[in-house]
């Protein structure tokens, strides 16, 4: 049985909350009929299993009217957690902020978007909503399932499509597929439901894949779409990326590495 460390952060290791915030992704690929109430519905899902949820919208740039996540990144010092005091969620632009995390940093040890988990609070789920390029330059290989989803707009099947292809050639991602049918028009639904088929023989055919679909029947209450959602989110949380662990945690490595920084025993 391995001894444990002899040094003044060994009571500290005993207090590490493991903890900590997850990051999941929804894809933006032109679809904002089926992306944007997919994504509501999502937040909406994951509050109700008692998640503070923030979304880090990628596809909005910050301001000086509008901050978002290039502030929070600028400003080091004194800032706690975000959190989400009521119990709908938070959504900041990140365009700029995603971009910088982008750019390699040959200074730090760290994957990018462990510089942002210090950001949110310990049951917080990110949800970064971003086009495939820029998710495939921060995650890729990381297990994430990036949710792509799909309607009956007419680009829908070639936008997702080469989406698909992206993210599974060029960030070795595997996604997660939504399809939105149903609705009042028969016509329109039936197409919805083309969309998703097309979209799967595609992925078989061209790329040797066989799409994780889920469908969502915008004909049904509420309620009824409610449970389908909190059945996908579940599904999502399964491959979320841990950001960072707990703050005890992270002191109690530090204090492990560099005892001498804690001061010698006598």
């Amino acid at each position: 049985m391995p001894e444990l460390p002899l040094n003044q952060a060994s009571g500290l290791l005993g207090l590490a909350d493991t903890a900590g915030p997850q990051l999941i992704a929804v894809v933006s690929h032109g679809d904002e009929r089926s992306e944007l109430p997919s994504l509501w519905q999502l937040c909406a899902a994951l509050v109700e299993l008692d998640y503070t949820v923030t979304v880090l919208d990628a596809t909005h740039s910050e301001s000086a009217d509008n901050p978002g996540l290039q502030q929070l990144l600028e400003y080091r010092f004194g800032y706690g957690p975000v959190e989400s005091y009521a119990s709908e969620w938070n959504v900041l632009p990140a365009a700029q902020g995603i971009h910088s995390l982008c750019v390699p940093d040959v200074t730090l040890d760290t994957a990018p978007l462990q510089r942002i988990g210090h950001l949110f609070g310990a049951h917080c789920i990110v949800i970064l909503f971003a086009r495939a390029d820029t998710l495939g330059s921060l995650l890729e290989g990381s297990g994430v399932q990036p949710l792509i989803c799909v309607s009956n707009e007419k680009n829908s099947l070639l936008s997702s499509y080469l989406t698909l292809k992206h993210l599974l050639i060029h960030a070795r991602l595997h996604p997660t597929l939504l399809n939105r049918a149903g609705g009042p028009h028969n016509r329109e639904s039936a197409h919805a439901g083309s969309v998703c088929g097309n979209l799967r023989t595609c992925a078989r055919n061209f790329l040797g894949y066989e799409v994780n679909a889920i469908t969502i029947d915008t004909s049904l209450s509420e309620l009824q779409q409610s449970a389908t959602m909190r059945r996908l989110a579940l599904r999502l949380l399964e491959s979320a990326l841990p950001l960072q662990q707990g703050a005890c945690a992270q002191a109690a490595g530090a204090a492990a590495s560099h005892p001498d920084a804690m001061g010698r025993s006598h």
